[in-house]
């Protein structure tokens, strides 16, 4: 016990334990600066420096009066025992500094979080400010191609009205020629049963002549006359020829004209229904119906006929030319009557046997049935109609 009392005079003690002491204190003055409570731990700090400063000074004291040992055991266990106290303060403080880490790296992860939401948020604005420029484009160009649309809509309207009127020239024109030729043709017929006459008559002046030689001369005047009419007549034959040949050329001229005119106006018609079905998906649909076609090569090739569900038909030819009225199909018969238009010289109203079947209709022969024989093909609907 005397030996420990004289080491805890000895100087070299006292400061192995001041140092002790003090390296705690700066170890706890390094945690109190990291935390958000540094002013209340400065003050404890100040607070246990005090405290040292106080139990040094205490210890100072003691040895100067050379105090007993007990005195230097009670000193020396309260020395430890605030040592021990400020060791527990010291954990408290590492316990609440540890805790306010913890919410300052909660509080960091809040706040990056936040920081990639609002990241994420300014991504979206800037994406939608873009989608919102880009809808703007596509109107501008959506406002464009509408006018440039009403634009060529009253141009196909003016093409197509210009191309109806050529067609109807034409159409007439080759009405006329045809009428014409069909009477050269007839008058060229005539004059060829006359020659056919003539030379019969002559053939019987012929065998007159040779069996009656007496009667030579008026035979003769006879032949004479019979060759004269022959020759004449031969003569009309080739005049009525020529202009057949010549109304036959004008016909093969005009056709291709006609037919192309009947392309063009058919392009147009698509192109105005085309623009008409762009800009008019509000107008009332038509009555709906199947529709047939002859697609077999032959005059009656593009021949349409509609026959809608409210019993009317509709009858168009390859030239657009129309007959409407109404059908009645039943019994293997189709018939069309109250009819209103022209077309060819088809009679109403007309009754037409006929067999249908999944492809279409083919129509039987009857006397008074002008599409006898002809094959009308189901065409599927468009459905943007």
């Amino acid at each position: 016990m005397s030996d420990m009392s004289q080491r805890l005079r000895e100087p070299l003690v006292i400061a192995i334990l001041v140092v002790a002491v003090a390296g705690w204190l700066a170890f706890l003055a390094m945690w109190i600066n990291t935390s958000g409570e540094s002013d209340r731990l400065r003050a404890e700090i100040n607070q246990l420096t005090a405290e040292q400063t106080e139990a040094n000074r205490l210890l100072e004291e003691r040895e100067a009066s050379q105090g007993t040992l007990e005195e230097l055991t009670a000193a020396r266990d309260a020395a430890q025992q605030e040592s021990e106290t400020a060791t527990a303060a010291l954990a408290d403080i590492n316990t609440a500094l540890e805790t306010r880490q913890q919410e300052l790296d909660g509080i960091n992860e809040a706040l990056s979080t936040r920081q990639q939401e609002a990241t994420a948020l300014t991504a979206q604005v800037d994406e939608a400010q873009d989608r919102t420029e880009e809808l703007a484009s596509r109107q501008a160009s959506l406002q464009s191609e509408i006018d440039s649309s009403g634009r060529q809509l009253q141009d196909v309207g003016g093409r197509l009205e210009e191309a109806r009127r050529q067609e109807e020239t034409a159409t007439a024109n080759l009405a006329q020629l045809i009428e014409e030729a069909a009477n050269t043709t007839a008058s060229l017929a005539e004059a060829q049963s006359q020659l056919q006459s003539a030379r019969g008559e002559l053939t019987t002046a012929q065998q007159q002549l040779a069996d009656t030689t007496a009667q030579t001369e008026e035979a003769g005047a006879q032949v004479a006359a019979l060759e004269a009419q022959v020759t004449e007549l031969e003569d009309r034959r080739t005049t009525l020829e020529s202009d057949v040949a010549g109304y036959e050329q004008q016909l093969s001229t005009l056709q291709p004209q006609v037919a192309e005119l009947t392309s063009t106006l058919a392009q147009r018609s698509s192109e105005l229904e085309a623009v008409e079905a762009e800009i008019g998906a509000g107008m009332p649909s038509a009555p709906a119906g199947t529709q047939f076609a002859v697609s077999a090569e032959g005059q009656a090739n593009g021949l349409s006929l509609t026959l809608n569900d409210d019993g009317s038909f509709e009858m168009r030819d390859r030239i657009n030319r129309a007959v409407t009225g109404a059908y009645e199909l039943s019994g293997g018969n189709l018939v069309l009557s109250d009819a209103v238009g022209r077309l060819g010289d088809a009679t109403f109203p007309m009754t037409c046997p006929v067999d249908e079947d999944d492809g279409g209709l083919t129509i039987g022969a009857a006397e008074a049935c002008p599409l006898s024989g002809l094959r009308f093909e189901r065409v599927e609907a468009d459905p943007a109609q």
